[in-house]
């Protein structure tokens, strides 16, 4: 008893620690007592026993543990800063108390490790029992399995990741002992019970017998969707409504019903483990694939076909297997091969998924061509891999590649190519499927339904239907306009027809049809990315740096074309004075060319009076117009009568229904007065109204030609300003640069200095839109003028071009059916820049200088990127097609000589400016591959590959190279240069976007290891970068991502305490700014 005497004196915490059992359990009982009284869960009382629930839980006497477990359990539900000890405690658990004999020390383990998921730590909590689940007690075994069925069951799939869960549950099957089987056989049942079908996958190879009993016990689950029925601290609204519906009568939820079942479909891929197929490939494969015997081929193809069977690929570079079967199904004659290489390219794309987008572009050309092969086996594949093909990427990216083909002058072709893309729209929503795109394609098939061939006819007619069923027949009208009712129907009957898929990408628009597609089993190889990207990426382009606003006009640009043009014929003279005399008044008429000034200004005010009375239908614009342009017409020497006439003209063509054949009639008499100090203002306001009738694009480019054929420098300087006002008034849609290059180049050396300063004005309002690519049209100029042309530019530099206001009221119509179209243009830079003509380079790559490249003498493939440079140095604009260049210029950004690393960096730097927004396809196959080089161990290099970077993404935005894995792959590299330029450009980068692709969240576990890593520079780079990732990632899933790192000591938590504050500050910064 004196030993009780002793440790009954000490204090509660020395007591939970002591050697005699009895005085811990007494130390237990105080703690629980303790911990139930404390009323403030984040009081600093707390803090003292974080380093004692461990030893609560593995005491080593069992009458002493069930205390201890109670109070650890009090601890955990009470204390706010129960989290911090989740890993060491669920170790504990599983290790020292899933043994035990006792259920009841089982039952309090088990709810332990709810209650740590309850406080948001499910990952630490499934990553300690998953680990248990390698032990070689089946009794710890059991219970692992049994507390992650019980938390599937009370939180859910949302809470507890099932891709860990299901990777290890086949090997649990294997077991000898048949209590962990059981156990296993009811874990399958609750996860399928939550994500149905999509577990048969990954099971798919356990014992059939216990694959027939889970079958049996699958059939017996009921069909309605599970629920939560346990909520996280940060569900407590849900909780409340979960409780309130109970209380109600249980089921009357079914209006939440559908978005569950939506939300619970999960995709078997995602559930798989990946596999390397590459270093299996047999040794001689590439040589086999070569061979002139069929036989050999065959065999290289079989053992491709045996490794493409693995659902899931490793990722890696694929390009040399992927040129190898892409020279099959091109230029084999055995037919048999071309299917078999046409499967293996459909395997490698289903398997790879969204890392077979950078071969793409590589393989669908070549795919599209050899539908010229009739027979159906072949088509079948070839229809198999396009397929495939098309779900790794975006339609965007193939567009130009497909409408080549679709005036083939082959049917098979045309017919093969409208089906393709009949099929691919079906996973298109109308986001994903934006005017600028579609807009192409219907040209193409418009075309194709007047074909003599009726499979080319039927085909397109599919193709549109399909269109229409996607985005709706307001979006699609407006290019149907010339389409006679009886082919209108077709293409009507063909949509109702159409089934389009389900899609988790489903926004926008397509909501309404996605959500009966939700009650579907989940599709294996659900399109993923490329039919749902994230909506508003940012931009990034133009010389103005944030970017938003180059990209803006043109997305209202693409409306412009929309607009009906007045087709009108030319009137005799006699009919016009017949129609006008019809609305004018007699005297207004006889009046017109009377020799008294003052008659003919009373004429002038009768013929506006008139004008303005009339209605749009029946005024005759031209028979008016011509009236006007009567002697003396435009040369009218009284400056008050000409005013008034300038004004008439604008009026007509403000009211009426203004043709570019009455237009003509006036505008060179315009041109001749815009100069005029008195009319110049009158004459002005006439083109603008004119532009916004015929559209300022023909407008602009006919009244600068009339310009320039005069000799009047006053004229000249005059339109110049005047275009230049009405580019920023009506946006840069459908501009003709080219034309416009030109007679700029002739005003820039014209002798009169007004003229050239109004020239260079203009090209600063179109360095506004164009960016940097404009400066390519004049580097031939002198250098004074370059100099002052260079000035100009410089003022425009962060400048953002207005909103248009004037050439969008007939648009308007279709504004609603546009929201989508302007997301989309919000991905990227501004595509303004497309008006640019553009060269297509691909018939001078030839695969002489392909081979160079690839030489194994450096000189000579140095000699091959000085040709490369050359050829694009000299187009200057380039289309997006460049042929086997991009392969042959990756394998040389890993050329042993630094030297052609940096000329091919240089090279991709200039394929950057030249070929604009269109680079996006080509962002995951050459531009990804630029961020390695920022680890390189030279400067220069790093330097290098830096600047290539940013020239990228001025051209495409941030968008695609967020998306996927490839950023997370980077910082995982445990490379400190690589890590530092890496984070120091995504801190510069991030804060300028609005949104971000959900895939930014990969990197975020690789930027926690960076604030501890051993380099100075990474963890201030790291540091820096975090505010960025917390201000589109949100401060919860950040704390969330670092809870499941199992980091010592304190320093990411104060790394992050410091970063939140620097958040905050960031935020108020952002929103002052807006204000």
């Amino acid at each position: 008893m004196g030993d009780d005497s002793e440790w009954m004196k000490l204090p509660m915490d020395q007591k939970c620690e002591h050697k005699i059992w009895k005085a811990r359990l007494n130390g237990y009982e105080e703690a629980l007592k303790l911990f139930h009284r404390i009323k403030d869960e984040k009081s600093p009382e707390w803090g003292k026993y974080l380093g004692l629930i461990k030893k609560f839980v593995t005491d080593s006497n069992a009458v002493a543990q069930l205390k201890g477990l109670e109070a650890a359990l009090a601890f955990i539900e009470n204390a706010h800063v129960a989290g911090k000890t989740t890993g060491e405690v669920v170790s504990g658990v599983v290790g020292k108390v899933f043994n035990q004999p006792k259920a009841r020390a089982k039952e309090l383990g088990t709810d332990i490790c709810l209650m740590y998921i309850e406080i948001e730590k499910a990952e630490v909590v499934q990553d300690e029992l998953i680990k248990g689940l390698d032990n070689k007690n089946p009794k710890i075994v059991v219970a692992c399995i049994e507390t992650l069925r019980k938390a599937l069951c009370d939180f859910g799939s949302k809470i507890i990741t099932l891709k860990p869960v299901v990777k290890v549950l086949p090997k649990q099957f294997e077991s000898r002992e048949k209590a962990v089987r059981d156990e296993a056989r009811l874990l399958a049942v609750e996860i399928y019970r939550w994500i149905r079908d999509a577990l048969r996958t990954p099971l798919q190879n356990i014992n059939s017998v216990q694959l027939k009993e889970l079958e049996e016990e699958w059939v017996k689950l009921p069909t309605a969707a599970p629920k939560q029925t346990r909520f996280l601290r940060s569900q407590q609204d849900l909780k409340a409504k979960f409780e309130q519906q109970q209380a109600e009568g249980g089921d009357e939820v079914d209006g939440d019903d559908d978005d569950e079942a939506e939300a619970a479909q999960v995709d078997p891929y995602e559930l798989l483990e990946a596999v390397e197929i590459l270093s299996k490939l047999p040794k001689d494969f590439y040589e086999k694939i070569e061979a002139k015997k069929w036989q050999e081929r065959k065999e290289a193809l079989e053992a491709v076909e045996a490794l493409i069977k693995n659902p899931k690929l490793e990722s890696g570079d694929y390009g040399d297997l992927v040129r190898a079967l892409k020279k099959v199904i091109g230029k084999d004659a055995n037919v048999m091969l071309v299917a078999m290489a046409a499967k293996c390219l459909a395997g490698l794309a289903a398997g790879l998924r969204k890392k077979f987008g950078t071969y793409a572009g590589l393989v669908v050309p070549t795919i599209l061509e050899k539908f010229k092969e009739k027979k159906p086996q072949v088509v079948l594949a070839l229809q198999e891999a396009i397929d495939a093909v098309f779900l790794t990427t975006t339609l965007q990216n193939i567009s130009e590649d497909v409408l080549s083909v679709m005036d083939n002058k082959n049917p098979s072709i045309k017919q093969q190519a409208s089906l393709f893309l009949a099929r691919s729209f079906r996973h298109c929503t109308p986001s994903t499927l934006p005017k600028i795109v579609l807009k192409p394609f219907c040209a193409a098939f418009l075309k194709q339904v007047n074909d003599s061939a009726p499979e080319v006819r039927d085909a397109a007619f599919e193709a549109l239907g399909t269109a229409m069923k996607v985005v709706g027949e307001k979006a699609v009208n407006p290019f149907l306009t010339d389409v006679d009712k009886l082919k209108l129907d077709k293409i009507k009957e063909c949509a109702d027809k159409v089934e389009l898929v389900g899609t988790k990408g489903g926004g926008g628009g397509g909501e309404k049809k996605a959500k009966p597609a939700a009650k579907a089993p989940p599709p294996v190889e659900a399109p993923a990315k490329p039919s749902g990207p994230p909506k508003k990426a940012p931009p990034t382009a133009g010389p103005p740096k944030k970017g938003k606003p180059a990209s803006a006009p043109s997305a209202k640009s693409k409306k412009a074309p929309d607009t009906k043009e007045i087709v009108e014929t030319e009137l005799s003279p006699e009919v016009c004075e017949e129609k006008a005399a019809a609305v004018l008044p007699a005297s207004c008429m006889q009046l017109l060319d009377s020799s008294n000034w003052k008659e003919r200004l009373a004429s002038m005010e009768e013929f506006q009076k008139a004008v303005e009375q009339m209605d749009k239908s029946e005024m005759p614009c031209q028979a008016l117009v011509k009236m006007l342009a009567k002697k003396p017409g435009w040369k009218e020497t009284n400056f008050q009568v000409m005013q008034m006439k300038l004004h008439i003209v604008g009026l007509i063509a403000q009211k009426g229904s203004f043709s570019k054949t009455s237009a003509l009639v006036v505008l060179d008499g315009l041109v001749d007065k815009i100069g005029d100090v008195k009319c110049g203002s009158n004459a002005k306001e006439a083109l603008t109204v004119i532009g916004v009738a015929c559209s300022l694009p023909w407008t602009a480019e006919q009244v600068v030609s009339m310009a320039f054929a005069q000799k009047n420098p006053k004229n000249q300087a005059e339109t110049l300003n005047w275009l230049a006002n009405a580019m920023k008034e009506f946006g840069f849609a459908g501009i003709n640069v080219k034309a416009f290059i030109n007679n700029v180049k002739t005003a820039l050396g014209a002798t009169n200095p007004a003229v050239r300063t109004s020239a260079i004005a203009l090209l600063g309002v179109m360095y506004l839109y164009m960016g940097a690519p404009l400066r390519m049209f004049f580097e031939d100029e002198k250098p004074a003028l370059l100099s002052q042309i260079d000035a100009e530019f410089e003022k425009m530099q962060g400048q953002s071009p207005p909103a248009p206001i004037r050439g969008t009221k007939k648009a308007g119509a279709d504004e609603e059916g546009d929201a989508a179209e302007e997301e989309e243009v919000d991905s990227g830079a501004g595509d303004s820049v497309d008006v640019l003509p553009r060269t297509d380079i691909s018939d001078k790559i030839t695969l002489d200088m392909v081979s160079k490249i690839s030489d194994k003498n450096w000189k000579i493939r140095k000699e091959g990127l000085d040709e490369v440079a050359a050829v694009i140095s000299e187009a200057k604009f380039i289309q997006a097609n460049i042929g086997e260049l991009p392969m042959a210029l990756k394998g040389r950004l890993s050329d042993s000589n630094k030297l052609l690393v940096q000329q091919a960096l240089n090279i991709l730097q200039q394929i950057a400016t030249a070929m604009g927004p269109s680079l996006k396809q080509h962002v995951k196959n050459m531009g990804i591959p630029v961020i390695t080089f920022l680890g390189d161990s030279k400067a220069n290099v790093r330097a290098a590959a830096l600047s290539t970077l940013n020239a990228w993404v001025e051209q495409t935005g941030m968008k695609e190279w967020l998306e996927g894995e490839d950023l997370s792959e980077e910082l995982k590299k445990e490379n400190p240069f690589l890590r530092q330029e890496l984070l120091g450009w995504l801190a510069e980068k991030l804060p300028t976007l609005r949104t971000v692709p959900t895939d930014l969240m990969l990197c975020v576990p690789h930027l926690y290891t960076c604030l501890e890593d051993r380099s100075g520079d990474v963890r201030r780079k790291a540091q820096d970068a975090l505010p960025s990732f917390m201000m589109h990632l949100g401060y919860e899933k950040m704390i969330k991502a670092a809870g499941k790192l199992k980091v010592r000591g304190k320093s990411m938590f104060n790394s992050l305490n410091i970063i939140v504050k620097k958040s905050i500050y960031l935020s108020i910064y952002t929103c002052l700014r807006k204000k």
